[in-house]
């Protein structure tokens, strides 16, 4: 795939919110989340969609957390160059929670949803989010998608760059792996020097 990619935050929320998912119920979590802040969490990555910001109950905290665990095993999967078990594991979301397309008149113009109009809440999203990430696998975009190399960080994202490099969630994460490298080959100089190795 050549160019950079490019993301519309309507048609590729799935792979948006997978990855805002992962990142803020999974990644940032730590222990048992207060179920006000996965509310307040929650807010903040469906705000692609008012009517689900409006639907949002603290009672589904506990299957959106559900949801991101599973998306972290896929994410995980990708990164591990795991097409098969990925693809697997797409699979089973859309199995429990079909994506069925169909055309909906919004402020006048017509937008594709892929989740049956009359959905739940979390089956709308986990059926949103499956059908995201299945379209980065069949059009070969998966390696796209991964898991930051620093090892203390975790979080997923996508890779939107010219020449599909990219390896950290951010540039605050690849500069502390390059400092830390830097600072790693400047002590091993320095104890070489007073070994007399050098």
């Amino acid at each position: 795939m050549t160019g950079k990619v490019k993301l519309d935050s309507y048609r590729d929320a799935g792979i948006l919110v997978s990855i805002d998912l992962v990142n803020e119920l999974v990644v940032e979590e730590a222990g048992e989340a207060a179920s006000r802040d996965a509310v307040a969490a929650l807010k903040r990555i469906l705000a692609v969609d008012a009517n689900s910001v409006a639907a949002l109950r603290p009672g589904h905290v506990r299957g959106f957390g559900e949801l991101a665990r599973e998306l972290h095993r896929v994410f995980a999967a990708l990164d591990r160059d795991d097409l098969d078990a990925a693809a697997l594991r797409v699979n089973r979301l859309l199995s429990r929670h079909p994506a069925h397309p169909y055309l909906a008149k919004e402020a006048g113009r017509w937008r594709l949803h892929h989740h049956p109009a009359d959905a739940p809440l979390l089956s709308m999203w986990s059926a949103i989010c499956a059908e995201g990430l299945a379209s980065m696998i069949s059009a070969d975009r998966a390696s796209r998608l991964g898991i930051c190399e620093r090892v203390e960080c975790g979080r997923a994202y996508v890779d939107l760059t010219r020449n599909a490099s990219r390896r950290f969630c951010s540039l605050n994460c690849q500069n502390r792996v390059k400092v830390a490298a830097f600072r790693e080959r400047a002590s091993l100089g320095t104890r070489r020097e007073r070994s007399g190795s050098i």
